[in-house]
């Protein structure tokens, strides 16, 4: 009797593991894309909320400092002695001022001399803010010795040198003088800070007369002006830009900002008793001494446009009736995330 070895798989039998095969190799490839799309998804979601938390970190540090001026909230007595000092850089007497966008490329108040030059230049659904105090990570120093009359020199801790053209406040808890750093210099134990006038700085100081004579343990502290708004970069994409004082171009903070709307708390009570009354757009905002606190509202997009789909949304970005607008639908494939906050300023609410 002959027996026949099987030598290989039929048709039948090789269709049938190719089928199979590819069953198999297709839901493994639906699972790699899956989880790909869920780890791009939650990559994108996790970037927006970290820029998101640092662009809200840089906003809330500076307003609720806004109009600092060491131990007191309120001096009895405060000069300056900067030139100029009435224009927007240099107007350390309103530490907070705010411009509302109308969606269309005008802000009201119209936006001075200095702020309508911003570079790069702000979108139309971004507010403006300036806001005017403490140098960001500034040192406050103690003055080792009394001051000469109004017009001395004060001298602090060589530990703590000053850069000339500085902005400084120095105070005693009742009295603050703003005045323009023109010079430093250091000695054995203790260094001396110059405010002569003249010398071509910018702005300069107008007087060297300080008003009141400090005494030693009064602080002096850098102060500096920021503005705060969204612009695109050089390939088109939006973000939030901060100017120091006058230095431009702006500084691009935070990638995938595409919109700042601000809302302003106001205490609108005769006598003012330091609690806000309500919410006000910019333009609406009569007295800016009265700002109790301010709420922001931000739209982010993810860095990316694809791997999401379109998006058709609209968003809201603070209510319409205290200033918010409403951001059409881009209709592309990022990925976005409305932010807001409600910031108390420190030197004005109880």
């Amino acid at each position: 009797m002959r027996t026949f070895k099987q030598r290989g798989f039929s048709l039948i039998e090789l269709m049938v593991a190719m089928t199979l095969g590819l069953i198999l190799l297709g839901g493994v490839i639906s699972i790699f894309h899956s989880s790909k799309m869920t780890y791009n998804t939650n990559e994108k979601t996790a970037r927006l909320q970290e820029n998101g938390r640092v662009a809200l970190d840089f906003l809330t540090h500076d307003l609720r400092s806004a109009g600092y001026l060491g131990c007191s909230k309120v001096p009895d007595w405060f000069v300056s002695t900067l030139n100029d000092q009435t224009t927007f850089l240099w107007n350390y007497f309103n530490p907070l001022q705010g411009y509302e966008s109308n969606g269309a490329g005008t802000w009201a108040p119209a936006l001075p001399g200095g702020l309508d030059a911003l570079n790069p230049a702000p979108l139309a659904t971004s507010d403006v803010v300036v806001v005017r105090g403490l140098l960001r990570d500034g040192l406050a120093m103690e003055l080792t010795a009394d001051v000469a009359g109004t017009t001395g020199d004060p001298s602090v801790p060589i530990l703590t040198p000053t850069s000339a053209g500085q902005i400084m406040v120095i105070t005693d808890c009742e009295s603050a003088t703003v005045f323009q750093a023109t010079g430093w210099t250091p000695g054995a134990t203790n260094g001396v800070i110059a405010h002569a006038t003249g010398g071509g700085w910018i702005p300069g100081n107008s007087t060297t007369d300080m008003n009141v004579t400090f005494n030693a343990n009064s602080r002096i502290l850098p102060l500096q002006t920021y503005v705060y708004y969204v612009a695109n970069d050089a390939a088109g994409l939006p973000g939030l830009y901060r100017q120091s004082g006058a230095t431009r171009p702006a500084e691009l903070l935070i990638e995938g900002v595409s919109a700042l709307q601000l809302s302003y708390a106001v205490d609108t009570s005769v006598p003012t008793d330091r609690v806000a009354d309500g919410y006000f757009s910019a333009d609406a905002v009569t007295n800016w001494d009265n700002v109790i606190s301010v709420t922001l509202g931000m739209l982010l997009q993810s860095e990316t446009n694809g791997g999401n789909p379109p998006d058709a949304k609209t968003y809201q970005v603070l209510p319409a009736a205290i200033g918010g607008q409403l951001i059409p639908a881009a209709n592309d494939l990022r990925q976005r995330m409305v932010f807001t906050t409600t910031i108390a300023i420190r030197n004005r609410a109880l």
